[in-house]
């Protein structure tokens, strides 16, 4: 048993320590608090197999259109192509704002990105063409950090704002996506620094 439980302890030890690898390479932007932007950017994720929206994204878009109800920004992208499915996110966010109150005029949708990065350079060259200097980017919280870590490394001036967990999720369904997510993080992260010593070696 003592071997097991020595075992444990190093899992739990590795696992802690890619987390804080993870959250040391990949920054977040401070949360929003209100502040008045230029542009809300909400970033996609698939709806169900139907077209209806699924509840993370729901959540999402709640949180969207409530910033704008609260005079936040006036404008709002929806980033997100058809990813897992037929159905474009951008569409389906956009439909939904829409039906919470939102003026389709002000809605934006970037329907091809096919994911993070993609998602922000996107924004970012709709809001260099509109001249949208400042953006609060809304997604899941255990989506923010990665997002908000590209939006750094593509220069654009943001703060975040999180959307709720969707009530349908367990605490345990949760905590799989964190570790999902902060998996390929650190995934990345091992990528990154293997090409960094491959081109060092040339």
């Amino acid at each position: 048993m003592t071997i097991v439980y020595i075992l444990l302890f190093l899992v739990i030890l590795c696992f802690f320590i890619a987390i804080t690898v993870t959250c040391l390479n990949f920054n977040k932007a401070a949360n929003n608090s209100g502040q008045k932007r230029d542009v809300i950017i909400v970033l996609g994720y698939p709806a169900k197999k139907g077209g209806s929206i699924s509840p993370i994204l729901r959540e999402r878009i709640n949180e969207a259109s409530k910033l704008y109800h609260e005079g936040v920004a006036g404008t709002i992208i929806c980033t997100g192509a058809a990813v897992a499915n037929n159905y474009i996110e951008a569409d389906i966010m956009a439909q939904a704002l829409i039906e919470l109150g939102v003026p389709d005029y002000c809605i934006i949708r970037e329907k091809l990105a096919k994911g993070t990065y993609e998602n922000l350079v996107n924004s970012r060259k709709i809001m260099q063409d509109r001249k949208l200097n400042t953006a609060v980017i809304v997604s899941s919280p255990w989506h923010l950090r990665k997002a908000s870590s590209y939006a750094f490394k593509l220069e654009i001036d943001h703060t975040v704002e999180k959307s709720k967990f969707p009530h349908e999720y367990l605490l345990i369904g949760i905590g799989m996506i964190y570790l999902y997510i902060y998996t390929q993080m650190f995934i990345n992260i091992l990528k990154h620094y293997q090409s960094r010593k491959n081109i060092n070696r040339i």
